[in-house]
């Protein structure tokens, strides 16, 4: 992996993530769009263009937008203020890597049956 992440669990008792700063919008994506209820329809999003059954796609949640192409995906923060940085750039299979060790995390708090599975 390209990118040096930290999951784990926040003293409050919810998974966190922590990604560098050229990075920085994956961890609004992963903690208020993804949140505890996994990757899902994100991992599916980006599997759709990896398998190239799709050249790009785009899919938005309460904080970002998610723009897929092949090489590199775009995330937008929807709620930028002006003079704020409102997206980050990262290699898509990069991307996909994190969210897998993010529903990973997720099982290991969880369990196998766990209602986030």
């Amino acid at each position: 992996m390209k990118y040096d992440i930290s999951i784990y669990m926040h003293e409050m008792g919810f998974l966190t993530i922590d990604v560098p700063d050229q990075i920085f919008l994956v961890h609004d994506l992963v903690t208020s769009d993804i949140q505890e209820g996994g990757a899902g329809i994100w991992l599916e999003v980006i599997n759709k263009v990896l398998s190239k059954e799709s050249s790009y796609e785009e899919i938005t949640g309460n904080v970002c937008t998610m723009e897929v192409n092949y090489e590199v995906t775009n995330i937008i923060f929807e709620y930028a203020e002006e003079g704020e940085e409102d997206h980050c750039l990262i290699e898509t299979e990069e991307l996909k890597q994190i969210f897998m060790l993010w529903d990973e995390a997720i099982e290991r708090k969880h369990g196998e049956n766990s209602f986030y599975r």
